[in-house]
Parts: C-alpha cells; structure tokens; sequence
C-alpha cells in the first residue's frame, strides 16, 4: 500500500512581501470558506461555487525593524505578494509545491501587544487573519 510523505511540523515557511516571517511564526493555515457575493454566475456555479481563500497565524511579539508585527503595523491593509512553502523547502517541485498569490494584510492594531505578567515568558499573538486577493497559485516548477 503507497504512503503519502507527510509535511512536517518542523520547516513551514511564508514569505510575505518578499521577507520570510518563520521566525515569527508558531502556526500557519491556509484555508478557504464559501466566497460571500451578491451575484452567483453561471461559471461559479458550474465550478460549485467560488471559494475565499485566507491565512490565520500566531506568533511572537517583537517590535524589531525586521520583525512580522513591525510589519504588520507599518504595512497594515497593503497588498502583497506571498510565497506559502508547507514543506519549507526552497524551490518549488512537484512533490513539494509552493503555493502563491497576493495578501491584504489586517488592520494596524490586528496583532496583539503585551500580554500576561511571567518571570520567563515571551508575549505573542494569536489568530490573526490575512485575507487572500484573487486566486492562490499550485508552484509545482522549480
């Protein structure tokens, strides 16, 4: 019986305006749910309906230049290209696609800041939706 190779929990990446966060992250989702329009066409519906695609992530808190919240704060409701790679591999293949399109980032203030008192603990950030604009991409070329 076949096996499927198994992504690993280990070695996910997203770049996001060309700046790759997996020092940032903690988790990250890809999904998609019903698209909301106020018009169905026949091409939607022959595709059984269109779908919305968005990112949901955690991470850490950090103020730092190069850091995703600085981002996020500085760059809050732009538009840009992202690079999903679940496997964390570098270049695309057809074993270990990367997935590609353009994000909206959410509003300024979207990300948490602070948190609970800890004599060791670190402050992050949690749930946090990036909408996806158009289509994602299936990169398959290397």
């Amino acid at each position: 019986m076949p096996t499927s190779t198994r992504i690993k929990a280990n070695a996910l990446t997203l770049t996001i305006g060309g700046v790759d966060y997996a020092a940032d992250f903690s988790s990250v989702v890809m999904q998609s749910e019903d698209a909301s329009a106020d018009v169905t066409t026949f091409y939607d519906a022959a595709l059984g309906g269109r779908r919305d695609f968005y990112f949901t992530v955690a991470g850490v808190q950090s103020t730092a230049a190069s850091s995703f919240w600085r981002a996020m704060w500085t760059d809050a409701g732009d538009e840009v290209a992202f690079i999903y790679a679940p496997h964390g591999n570098a270049a695309a293949s057809a074993t270990q696609p990367h997935f590609t399109g353009t994000v909206r980032l959410p509003p300024q203030g979207s990300l948490m800041l602070g948190g609970d008192a800890s004599p060791d603990g670190t402050f992050a950030f949690d749930g946090v939706r990036m909408d996806i604009v158009g289509d994602v991409t299936l990169d398959t070329t290397p």
